[in-house]
């Protein structure tokens, strides 16, 4: 029960994504047949219904940051699991605790972020992720939330 859950819940996100991609800070990382996939965004961006699914507040205050990573090409992708750390600044230097777990389902793996904004302002991500097998990637990014 749990799987389709979390499995309804993350097709809601990524559809949610594709269309809220003015409100995410989102990208793509490639290197051969490997990609990895990140965003984040206000939980609010998600259907309410789906937050909960999700164990997340539907509240301005709630930030998920969502990360897939998979191998393969032209459509034949296979997600991988991966060690993820995730660390957040405010423009003010204060960090911001993200706490990252990983969601499997029958559609492979993700790993869902989920963290608190406290004042609308920009946000800076550093991400290391490791794929296994693979070596350790460094990423960074930000993104701007506006809270109510």
């Amino acid at each position: 029960m749990r799987s389709t859950r979390f499995r309804v819940a993350f097709g809601l996100i990524a559809g949610c994504l594709l269309s809220t991609a003015a409100l995410a800070g989102n990208g793509v990382w490639t290197q051969g047949d490997l990609q990895i996939r990140y965003n984040a965004l206000p939980a609010t961006a998600l259907p309410a219904s789906s937050a909960q699914q999700l164990g997340v507040k539907h509240d301005s205050h709630q930030g998920l940051l969502n990360i897939l990573v998979t191998r393969g090409k032209d459509g034949a992708e296979t997600s991988l699991p991966a060690d993820i750390q995730a660390r957040a600044m405010t423009e003010a230097g204060s960090p911001v605790r993200i706490r990252v777990r990983e969601v499997k389902d029958d559609n492979g793996i993700s790993y869902l972020g989920v963290f608190t904004i406290r004042h609308s302002g920009t946000l800076r991500f550093d991400l290391d992720v490791t794929p296994r097998g693979a070596a350790s990637q460094h990423i960074q990014f930000q993104h701007a939330f506006v809270v109510d």
